[in-house]
């Protein structure tokens, strides 16, 4: 079967330690002990998917943390790994994937909230409110040698290596049989799983780099792990904590027709503007990006075949689910997708999420201006693309069917992201791109609306299939509403609108 997890073993206390460095500072604080945690969350699907060891009991072995003699934690499973730290073998029996909560305790030197200037190696990233930090802490002026204990909770993320992604969507397609079955086979390394693995991990490293609204809306990461020769990738995550009382809107898809109002909705559109603004038309440089799988007028060519096979396939599967006119949709713009390309590559692109939607986001409270800001996660579809790409994603899961708000929302992005996009550029001194106007982002917002739907909707119910997505009929109906509401797609031309240099 396939590699997908990580040893629990290498867990230990240089990479907690590690974490602690990057949260408050290298040397102030030092680890005591760690230890897991329940987590209300669900493992990844592919949690038992292992080459390991299948005994039945190796789920219930004791990873339980001690004190050893220097006041670090060592796991019990310890003894399975080399002395280096690392297993002689790609996934050991006592592999993870998914996510997994870990309590750190240690012992602050000197009040945590005193950064040292990091190494040019090593930079450390500050606490969040968001963060789930308990301890007291004594005030700066407290001597050097006190200590005083805290507790840190962290979230481990496990990523399972790309290929068992790409399998298991291929089996399911498989299952369908046909065209489908036939069509997918033959593309299933380039339908955006590959490098998924590493993406986050990459993502993780450019935002330490480069700062700015990529890092302000991204949770923070404390620590990576990636050894290819093991097949281990993993990052350290903040724990976002709903019950603190600081975050707001996580997990609300069943309820974000009730959850998300007209003000969180231009919050999140500002601050997801700001990011879009920081790579706008930067194309060559995230194209460049290798462990991106970035859409492009010749994949799509590519893709078509499995796609139209993927739509018709759900049309005959749930027929009361993709209606005919979405379906018909769908395929017009895949038999069109050349032309629709051609007009996407002609326009300023910028890095996206790429899977921006309330299962992936949620508010913070900001603790320099106590105001909430947009906080967003999983960012392993990430890609180059339109940053209407992200937009209507969103607007389709937080506007009810038939919305007459969809012109109001995508404009206000657009306003926004010419008003981010200018700050920058003059802070930057690059010269400046034209952005589409008024008219020309609608129609490009509808490709992407387009896009969304034969793309990701589509695989959405193929998932179906298999098991029920509870929220898919809303979101098709929406997006279907409002593919009506737009029109048509304008002949395709080579010419585009723009509206003023900005």
């Amino acid at each position: 079967m396939f590699k997908t997890g990580m040893n629990r073993s290498l867990l230990n206390k240089d990479f907690f330690q590690t974490i602690l460095d990057r949260a408050y500072g290298p040397n102030r604080v030092l680890t005591k002990s760690w230890s897991e945690e329940e987590l209300d969350s669900s493992a990844s699907i592919l949690s038992n998917i292992s080459s390991g060891d299948d005994d039945e009991d190796d789920d219930d072995e004791d990873f339980s943390v001690e004190e050893d003699a220097h006041n670090g934690g060592t796991l019990s499973a310890a003894s399975t790994s080399s002395n280096s730290g690392h297993s002689e073998e790609p996934c050991p029996m006592n592999d993870m994937t998914g996510h997994f909560l870990y309590k750190i305790e240690f012992e602050a030197r000197t009040h945590p909230s005193i950064i040292l200037t990091p190494s040019p190696s090593q930079k450390p990233l500050s606490i969040s409110a968001t963060s789930r930090i308990e301890g007291h802490y004594h005030a700066p002026s407290t001597p050097h040698n006190s200590s005083v204990d805290g507790q840190l909770y962290v979230v481990v993320k496990s990523k399972p290596i790309d290929t068992a992604l790409i399998e298991l969507t291929n089996i399911m397609a498989q299952l369908q049989g046909g065209d489908f079955a036939e069509e997918y086979d033959l593309v299933k390394d380039q339908t955006g799983f590959r490098n998924s693995h590493i993406r986050e991990i990459e993502l993780a490293e450019l935002s330490w780099h480069v700062g700015g609204a990529m890092e302000n809306i991204s949770t923070k990461v404390y620590n990576v792990l990636r050894n290819d020769s093991q097949q281990l990738y993993a990052l350290c995550l903040e724990y976002l904590d709903p019950s603190l009382g600081n975050i707001t809107h996580m997990n609300s898809t069943d309820t974000a027709l009730s959850t998300w109002s007209p003000n969180d909705i231009h919050l999140v559109l500002r601050d997801l503007a700001s990011f879009h603004a920081q790579f706008l038309g930067q194309e060559d440089r995230i194209l460049g990006m290798t462990f991106l799988e970035t859409p492009t007028r010749s994949l799509m060519k590519l893709l078509r075949p499995a796609y139209e096979a993927m739509v018709k396939t759900n049309r005959k599967n749930e027929p009361a689910l993709f209606s005919q006119f979405l379906t018909d949709s769908m395929l017009d713009f895949l038999k069109h997708s050349d032309e629709c390309w051609t007009k996407v590559e002609k326009s300023p692109r910028t890095l996206i999420h790429g899977d921006f939607n309330t299962r992936n986001i949620c508010l913070r409270l900001d603790p320099s201006t106590g105001a909430q800001k947009l906080c967003a996660y999983d960012w392993e579809l990430a890609c180059c693309h339109l940053p209407q790409r992200d937009v209507v994603e969103f607007l389709s899961f937080v506007l009810p069917p038939g919305s007459n708000e969809w012109s109001h929302y995508i404009e206000y992005h657009r306003l926004a992201l010419k008003s981010a996009y200018n700050t920058q550029t003059q802070a930057s001194g690059s010269p400046a791109i034209i952005l589409p106007s008024p008219r020309e982002y609608m129609d490009l917002a509808k490709i992407a609306l387009l896009d969304f739907a034969a793309l990701r909707v589509a695989m959405y119910g193929v998932s179906n299939s298999f098991k029920q997505v509870e929220w898919l009929p809303r979101i098709l109906n929406t997006v279907e509403e409002q593919l009506k509401r737009m029109g048509p797609l304008r002949a395709p031309t080579d010419k585009v609108y723009h509206e003023s240099k900005l």
